[in-house]
């Protein structure tokens, strides 16, 4: 059945697996579990497309295409590098307990004759007689009580998706500014970190606007989606197969419905699709258009959907937040105003001065970091960050949680579990400025761990006093180090 309006709905005849539901946890929903401790898990998924380094045959003819993407106003005949060899590639990188798509089948089992499965693939690519199959959602709980949608594709779409995915970011990479550091090759959190700080203590910016797009993935245009990309390839096979894509179609508890915006959240190929459009909408505006017109400096810095700018003046940071807010509008774009705001981030604020008091400046939170001010012991004002709260309180939530479910492993296994944890916690987090809010959350994982393990059996409850534990080597946990010193 056929609904009227944007969305059109289709009774799926697929029984087997039918989408919608709650996952319990992003493998359950299909997807490589966030590296601890990082704020944009996103990162480390399936949908990262750096190009695949370690394939020298295969990374010579993505270099091939990124010369000429440099060379070349606008590229045709792009969908030949998705041959078979990068088909290959595209499916051995893919993790093997991912969840099914749609039609159930594992990938064991696409393995199981991978030859013959990716002649066919190819041909069918090739001849243009791919069909994009339809995306099954379903949903993983977030910190603030809502659900995320994840977007579950099948095995073979999967790694159709990562190839084209790789030639779509050996192009637009030659493209994409300084200020753009998601799903990026050699750009991370830490590359977006360090030129935040570096632009705010070299030139004194006092103005900082935070900003966050609500439901970015799912309100991304398609028509100006297609142009952006047509605007750099004119190859009608890869067009082609994005338009495929892009109408496939969700099935959430068994109904397919057909939409006219966005892009399936948590697909290879949408993260490059998310970053085409904000470096139209936003990166290119920013730096060509609006930076002209500042009176002093102004700098943007965006992981994915999450972005802030910098400002010497208050008029040029309001005046940002305003046109900003109607030039994402303009392209179907909306942001979160609860996550959106001026802050007056100066350093000259806790000196005082001319008779006024001292006072703390504002701080903002940007990829899992609350940034903030503080004078040193010589009386120097610093930008230093630390954890914030959310992200402390998250991870430590996650502790207690996995220490509940295996209430009764060996606490050898226990240790080695949560040393892993925090080991993550600390790569992301261990920043300079860092080490006290790190520590603390060591002691808040010891002693739920001393919890846990007085729960075990009345014997228990004599031998787990602090004294004893600490003198026991598997009760021993990793202390917090300093992971990136150049950030």
């Amino acid at each position: 059945m056929v609904s009227s309006g944007s969305k059109a709905v289709v009774t799926s005849d697929h029984d087997g697996l039918r989408g919608g539901g709650s996952a319990r946890s992003t493998e359950e929903a299909g997807q490589r579990p966030r590296r601890k401790g990082a704020e944009q898990g996103s990162l480390f998924d399936e949908g990262y497309t750096a190009a695949p380094e370690a394939e020298i045959t295969v990374s010579t003819k993505l270099a091939e295409l990124g010369q000429r993407a440099r060379r070349e106003a606008r590229l045709t005949n792009v969908i030949q590098f998705v041959d078979e060899e990068l088909l290959r590639l595209a499916f051995r990188s893919m993790r093997k307990q991912a969840a099914p798509g749609v039609d159930g089948q594992r990938y064991e089992n696409y393995a199981a004759n991978l030859p013959r499965n990716l002649r066919d693939l190819y041909t069918r690519l090739k001849s243009g007689r791919y069909r994009a199959p339809v995306i099954r959602r379903v949903y993983i709980p977030k910190p603030n009580g809502k659900r995320r949608p994840i977007g579950i594709s099948t095995i073979e779409d999967r790694l159709v998706q990562k190839a084209v995915a790789w030639v779509l970011n050996a192009v637009f990479e030659q493209d994409f500014l300084e200020c753009s550091h998601g799903f990026r090759p050699k750009h991370s959190p830490h590359t977006a970190l360090h030129r935040l700080r570096e632009g705010m203590r070299r030139h004194a910016a006092r103005w900082v606007v935070e900003a966050d797009l609500a439901s970015y993935f799912d309100t991304v245009n398609h028509e100006w989606l297609r142009k952006f990309v047509r605007h750099r390839i004119n190859d009608g096979g890869l067009l082609r197969l994005l338009n495929k894509w892009l109408n496939a179609g969700v099935m959430d508890n068994g109904v397919v419905t057909r939409l006219d915006d966005g892009v399936p959240q948590g697909g290879p190929v949408s993260p490059v699709l998310a970053n085409i459009y904000l470096h139209y909408v936003l990166d290119l505006w920013f730096e060509r258009r609006f930076k002209k017109t500042c009176r002093g400096f102004a700098e943007l810095t965006r992981f994915a959907d999450d972005f802030v700018a910098t400002f010497k003046h208050r008029d040029d940071a309001e005046r940002f937040r305003r046109e900003m807010e109607e030039r994402l509008a303009a392209f179907g774009l909306r942001i979160a105003p609860e996550k959106t705001a001026v802050r007056h981030f100066d350093g000259s604020l806790l000196q005082g001065g001319h008779g006024s008091t001292p006072t703390r400046p504002a701080t903002f939170t940007f990829l899992g970091f609350v940034h903030f001010q503080t004078r040193t012991r010589r009386g120097a004002v610093s930008i230093q960050r630390k954890p914030s709260v959310k992200a402390r309180e998250r991870f430590v939530g996650n502790v207690k949680l996995w220490l509940k479910v295996n209430l009764l492993q060996p606490v050898r296994v226990q240790q080695a579990h949560l040393r892993t944890m925090l080991l993550g916690f600390y790569q992301y987090f261990g920043l300079y400025y860092c080490t006290r809010a790190l520590r603390g959350v060591l002691n808040r994982v010891e002693k739920c761990w001393q919890r846990s393990l007085r729960r075990r059996s009345q014997k228990g409850r004599r031998r787990t006093d602090w004294r004893t534990l600490n003198s026991r080597t598997w009760f021993q946990l990793p202390s917090p180090r300093l992971a990136a010193k150049w950030v």
